[in-house]
């Protein structure tokens, strides 16, 4: 019998020296934000997400692991200020968009508002002159536009992000 139980403790503590441990595991992140003067990306990789996030432009993250990117641009292309001085606003908008015309070297200016397939859902030409345009968004569906001010050239002079809500 006392070879029995010296035998079975020497099973025991071989089988425990043996045994696998589980440790309290974390999942790291790596992120990284980057800015510049027309726009800016952030984005984090292997963040556990446990409340649901929403940006301006209705982009939302919730529960689960994320590994996207979110891009946040106001004006995709600046207007150079000696041709063409303007003011967009408000933004994200609802119903109106204005765009103030503060200087321009122009005659005319044509705005032109694009969906993100390219398809021209606005275009109208307007006299090159200090004042407010207003465009009704309130048709558009919810999402993000591309607001272009062009010479009638063809030549564009400035981009700007719309988003309706």
């Amino acid at each position: 019998m006392k070879n029995t139980f010296l035998l079975l403790a020497a099973t025991v503590m071989c089988m425990l020296s043996h045994a696998q441990s589980l440790a309290p595991q974390s999942v790291n992140s790596g992120a990284t934000n980057m800015s510049q003067s027309n726009g800016s990306l952030s984005f984090t990789v292997g963040e556990v997400v446990l409340l649901t996030q929403t940006d301006a432009a209705g982009n939302s993250l919730s529960s689960g692991f994320t590994s996207g990117a979110t891009l946040s641009t106001i004006a995709v292309q600046e207007t150079d200020a000696r041709v063409l001085d303007v003011r967009v606003y408000p933004n994200p908008t609802t119903e109106l968009v204005n765009i103030q015309l503060n200087h321009t070297a122009l005659e005319q200016v044509r705005v032109v508002v694009t969906d993100l397939q390219g398809k021209e859902v606005y275009s109208g030409t307007y006299a090159g002159i200090t004042n407010v345009i207003g465009i009704n968004t309130g048709a558009y569906s919810t999402g993000t536009y591309l607001l272009s001010l062009q010479s009638m050239k063809g030549q564009v002079l400035g981009t700007y992000q719309i988003v309706k809500q």
